[in-house]
């Protein structure tokens, strides 16, 4: 599979400043993270799974999502600037939960079984070997993404299939006793967009006029009870407005919400000033914003990275340890204090690794803080956990002979919990057997 260079940069209600997102890029935002993990929390527990899948968002203009068999749901950033609502969002989230659920994933061909999610979000190692020498100076790693799967055929299922997680996804949201209205209006809007001749979601899907007409005959015979809580459309709001200021052109942004003084319309109005150049306006309409409201997390985030941004990491280590004690679950916000405290001074190299364990216990599978642990590991002249914190991460970037290496040289250390935990990643049956160079 013919494989491009994917970056991993930070979203967060961001004042992105210096760089472009680039088509196929992860984006990493909490506030997102926190709505799509809400939905799909109801989803699960109403339908007795044990599990929640883990979500990224790739920068994509196009209306997408797709699921892998590893429990794991990608969604492009076009779903959400041109959805209309959180209903639409989350009939999505229902149906790429009825792909896990129905195993479709495993029933694909050898050839798209081969394209697992480490080959998705998997480091390069020219990235990986920046980090680990210390060069924690931005968040940006490359990875891996399969074009296929960037272009949505990574999940392209039988229509078969298709109609199986439309109707799966349909009893989910059921179940957790939402409104299924989404399914509907996500159609339309599919429908809409194929008469002018764009491609949205998988050509692989059932047309959507059958779609509709079987999602109208299951509410007629199981009318909805349910409804969208609000809250979660007032998130949604001010998650797309975030999505599109840092995405969408200026211009286009500014006319959107030109006249309108919603919180959501206030915060793109922050970014675009950022963006613009207009740092002084933005931080004093960011200012007036965490006045009103005090206890906003990610209201800190976005002025930490601000600061962080603009060279002021004593400033950006103040909001975002803020940030971390108002949303302590916030992994992501939790990786860019890390990274602030590091860059700020060697002196909280420790500070940050205590940041940075906190992530990789909650989230074993999180590539950038395992080699970020690296860097911190070697300011402290940790060698051996050095060694370790990157065979964590060669592993889960899928170069198990860079990882075994690392295992077997962290073996040789003095620390015996290092050896120990060393022997146990050669145990593990993504390494087990395998050699190093």
């Amino acid at each position: 599979m013919k494989l491009f260079k994917l970056f991993v940069f930070f979203l967060s209600l961001n004042l992105h400043i210096s760089a472009e997102f680039k088509q196929h890029s992860i984006i990493v935002d909490a506030r997102a993270e926190k709505l799509v993990h809400g939905i799909l929390e109801r989803l699960c527990k109403s339908s007795k799974l044990l599990f929640v899948p883990k979500i990224y968002f790739v920068v994509d203009k196009s209306i997408n999502a797709f699921a892998t068999d590893e429990a794991k749901i990608f969604i492009h950033t076009g779903l959400i600037i041109k959805f209309k609502n959180v209903k639409q969002l989350a009939a999505v989230l229902a149906h790429e939960l009825g792909h896990i659920t129905g195993g479709h994933m495993h029933r694909m061909n050898t050839e798209m079984k081969g394209a697992t999610a480490a080959s998705v979000i998997g480091t390069l190692l020219g990235g990986a070997a920046a980090l680990a020498g210390g060069g924690m100076e931005a968040l940006i790693g490359g990875a891996m993404l399969g074009q296929g799967a960037a272009m949505g055929t990574f999940a392209s299922f039988s229509r078969t299939h298709e109609k199986e997680a439309d109707a799966a996804g349909f009893r989910m949201m059921q179940e957790a006793d939402l409104s299924t209205e989404g399914f509907i209006e996500t159609f339309e809007l599919f429908k809409k967009m194929n008469t002018f001749g764009e491609i949205p979601y998988l050509q692989t899907h059932p047309s959507d006029q059958d779609r509709i007409n079987a999602i109208k005959a299951y509410r007629e015979k199981t009318p909805d009870h349910g409804a969208i809580p609000p809250e979660w459309e007032q998130e949604f709001q001010m998650v797309q407005a975030i999505f599109m200021a840092n995405l969408s052109k200026p211009s286009e942004v500014e006319r959107f919400y030109y006249r309108k003084d919603t919180p959501a319309a206030k915060i793109a109005k922050v970014i675009i000033c950022a963006r613009k150049g207009q740092y002084d306006q933005a931080l004093t309409k960011l200012n007036d914003l965490i006045e009103q409201s005090p206890n906003n997390p990610y209201l800190y985030e976005m002025r930490g990275q601000f600061a962080f941004e603009s060279g002021n990491s004593a400033n950006a280590v103040r909001d975002l340890k803020k940030a971390v004690s108002l949303a302590p679950d916030a992994l992501s916000i939790r990786l860019l204090c890390a990274q602030a405290l590091f860059t700020s001074s060697s002196d909280n190299a420790q500070e940050a690794l205590d940041q940075l364990n906190r992530i990789t216990q909650d989230d074993p599978d999180n590539v950038m803080a395992w080699l970020l642990k690296v860097g911190a590991h070697r300011k402290l002249n940790q060698a051996g956990q050095a060694d370790l914190a990157q065979a964590e991460a060669a592993m889960r970037m899928g170069d198990a002979r860079l990882a075994v290496s690392r295992a077997k040289r962290a073996q040789k250390s003095t620390n015996p919990k290092v050896k120990e935990q060393a022997t146990m990643l050669l145990d593990d049956n993504r390494l087990s057997g395998k050699e190093d160079d």
